[in-house]
């Protein structure tokens, strides 16, 4: 049975995470310095030594993921304490400042681990929930499969539209050139909207209409496929239609609803895949920046020791 990261060993590296959490809260409380709090007294060496041994320790995951033949552990062991641990450090490193901050290079070291932590925290859940996402919107394919379908799909289309009336055919084109697949990064992360359905589901409302009432419909000459959208002009062409070209009609739409529905598919697969890669985005360089300040913090800290 497939087991969650976060359940690993039974949620060892939780417990592990709370035990030292609990001990460093229960330190700090009986701990009275004179002055207060502060990362200069005993404790506070002594949270700062743990959570800068815990920083260098969790860094060391994206090394050993890449250490295929590695001993040190499971993948899946790592990622556990990665995870449970780096959480521990907003406790940690919290008492080891003392509730004490300024504008100055120790503050700079501890909103650095903030965001780490935070940004893995959104990586965490993101790597627990979007693969399962995935795997049930494939449903036995692949977004290369789908996009490959939606290009064999316009060209059906394109094809059955030419056969019909060239009018027919330009408002086909223009939606094929119009559709919306991928695109920059705001549209990956946040989907790409669709009026494809919505537009089929009119068609069809429109042509129950026309139907009930045909003398209702406005002439199909007057219409302008570059002026209008493509809804009105494929309800009219239905509505005027002999019975072979509203047969030739209802499969274009059967063709574009198929397709309507392969790059929704599409766009909800490049957008689960772009969510699960932005936290990266924001991680690794903030972990980066993290390590060169908390050397600087350490090397600051001795320096006027």
């Amino acid at each position: 049975m497939h087991t969650s990261f976060l359940r690993h060993s039974g949620f060892r590296d939780l417990w592990l995470a709370l035990f030292v959490c609990v001990v460093s809260i229960a330190a700090y409380s009986v701990h009275d310095p004179i002055g207060g709090p502060n990362g200069g007294t005993w404790l506070g060496y002594t949270l700062g030594g743990l959570g800068a041994f815990i920083i260098l320790t969790l860094s060391w995951f994206g090394v050993r993921k890449r250490r295929f033949r590695s001993r040190m552990g499971t993948v899946k062991g790592w990622l556990s304490v990665h995870v449970w641990l780096g959480l521990s450090l907003m406790v940690i490193v919290t008492l080891h400042t003392g509730f004490q901050f300024g504008w100055n290079l120790h503050t700079l070291a501890y909103a650095l681990m903030v965001l780490v932590v935070t940004s893995g925290l959104i990586g965490a859940v993101s790597y627990s929930t979007y693969p399962a996402l995935i795997t049930t919107n494939q449903a036995q394919s692949n977004s290369d499969a789908w996009i490959d379908e939606v290009t064999e799909l316009n060209e059906q289309a394109l094809k059955l539209s030419d056969r019909i009336s060239p009018e027919v055919h330009r408002v086909v084109e223009r939606s094929a050139r119009r559709m919306n697949i991928g695109g920059g990064l705001f549209r990956q992360v946040f989907g790409v909207k669709s009026n494809q359905k919505k537009a089929v589901d009119m068609i069809t409302r429109s042509l129950m209409a026309v139907q009930s009432k045909p003398a209702s419909v406005n002439p199909v000459s007057k219409f302008d496929p570059d002026a209008q959208s493509t809804v009105v002009f494929m309800a009219s062409q239905l509505a005027g239609a002999e019975e072979n070209k509203a047969e030739q009609l209802r499969k274009l739409l059967d063709i574009l609803g198929q397709r309507r529905s392969l790059v929704e598919k599409t766009n909800k697969d490049i957008t689960y895949r772009a969510r699960m890669r932005l936290w990266l985005w924001i991680h690794v360089p903030a972990t980066v920046g993290l390590l060169a300040a908390l050397i600087a913090h350490v090397v600051a800290v001795f320096l006027y020791w």
